[in-house]
């Protein structure tokens, strides 16, 4: 049986636990990733904000990256409701507070490939394999990874799972989280566009969540729709030249004729927050620690910070602390706030009490036209350091 051992292993493949591996094994530590070997690529976007982007020029893959991403410069709010008290649209330009553009898109199968070059320029060992099995040693862990049916033991001074929602290290050592629904399913499409968006990221708010168009290019975007499952159901069954007449009417035809550019999917709606983010010896990131809805750009994003506080965390404390307690206690005031915030920005969305409406509808148009609140608004949105150290 083959054994091998490192200073800190991540369990999980996609875009968090690569990065923490990156950004682990160029602090100094041995580092080793665990995820099964897969053959699919990865076709969606993610787009980073303005601190993330800066944390991967840190990292020293922005200058790899950059090239191929597109810059978000406006953030749109729009009121496609049809209710009493609506909102007037709100323009958030990043010129307003000195940033070039709040964030940008990427394509997922970029960031992945140059996080492959870099995890091998740091010597980070990949391991093809599921994690399944977790024991506490004196010095760390005891892990059993599964390849096929062969078993690999490994060794490692600290455990982190980037190892998504259904995370196997969330289950075995931070047990208890709180889930919970929406009525809600999210239709992802990619589709071209006759006019260009000019870096304009555009959310409509309707009365089942958010219609929300993210531009890759000039003449294609991304679109994440909010809706009621049966609504999806409906919609994701029409033939293509029904859907594209449906989705333009939906975003008021301002790109003009659109045609699709992938096949439509969908899932369902969740949030899950969990109780415990670390504890001695392992820490959880990214998706094994908190789940929301896709508003505002904020769920990679978090991820990103999750893994900058843990890797100090790491570097400030030594081994005989409880390093797991103290990542915690650093995360849970960033991760709370983000959860809540968005999960309020939903349910007001699906609310039809009066009252509701009302605080909505008087909050952007207050964001819209109250100049602190509405730069403190774009600094918050993009990271809570960013507004308190600008």
């Amino acid at each position: 049986m083959n054994s091998e051992s490192f200073d800190i292993v991540v369990s999980g493949g996609g875009l968090v636990g690569k990065t923490a591996a990156i950004a682990l094994a160029q602090a100094g530590w041995h580092v080793g990733i665990c995820a099964p070997k897969t053959d699919w690529v990865d076709q969606r976007t993610t787009a980073f904000l303005w601190d993330t982007a800066s944390f991967f020029e840190t990292l020293g893959l922005w200058d790899i990256l950059k090239t191929k991403a597109f810059p978000l410069k406006t953030m749109r709010i729009v009121d496609g409701t049809n209710r009493l008290f609506r909102a007037p649209q709100v323009d958030f330009s990043s010129s307003e507070i000195d940033l070039e553009a709040f964030g940008f898109n990427l394509k997922n199968s970029d960031i992945l490939s140059a996080a492959d070059e870099a995890l091998a320029e740091n010597h980070v060992t990949q391991i093809d394999g599921m994690l399944s099995e977790i024991i506490a040693s004196d010095n760390g862990y005891e892990l059993s990874v599964d390849q096929n049916g062969s078993p690999l033991k490994i060794k490692c001074g600290f455990l982190i799972g980037a190892d998504g929602r259904d995370s196997t290290v969330r289950k075995t050592l931070f047990p208890g989280e709180r889930k919970w629904s929406y009525p809600q399913q999210a239709f992802v499409v990619d589709f071209e566009h006759e006019h260009s968006t000019q870096f304009v990221s555009t959310e409509f708010h309707t009365e089942t969540g958010p219609f929300t168009i993210v531009p890759h290019s000039h003449n294609r975007a991304g679109l994440v729709w909010l809706e009621t499952p049966e609504r999806v159901s409906e919609v994701i069954s029409l033939d293509q030249a029904a859907l594209e007449i449906v989705l333009e009417e939906k975003m008021q035809s301002f790109l003009g004729k659109i045609s699709l550019a992938s096949k439509p999917a969908s899932f369902p709606i969740a949030g899950l927050i969990a109780n415990t983010f670390g504890e001695g010896n392992a820490a959880i990131i990214g998706e094994a620690a908190h789940v929301f809805p896709p508003i505002g750009a904020q769920g990679f994003n978090l991820g990103a910070r999750d893994i900058r506080d843990l890797v100090e965390t790491l570097k400030r404390h030594t081994n005989t602390e409880n390093r797991g307690q103290i990542y915690q206690r650093s995360r849970k005031a960033d991760i709370e706030t983000r959860t809540l915030g968005v999960d309020m920005l939903n349910r007001s969305l699906l609310s039809g009490f009066i009252p509701n409406q009302i605080l909505r509808s008087g909050g952007l148009y207050a964001l819209g036209k109250v100049a602190p609140v509405r730069k403190l608004a774009m600094k918050m949105g993009i990271s809570p350091s960013f507004s308190l150290n600008s």
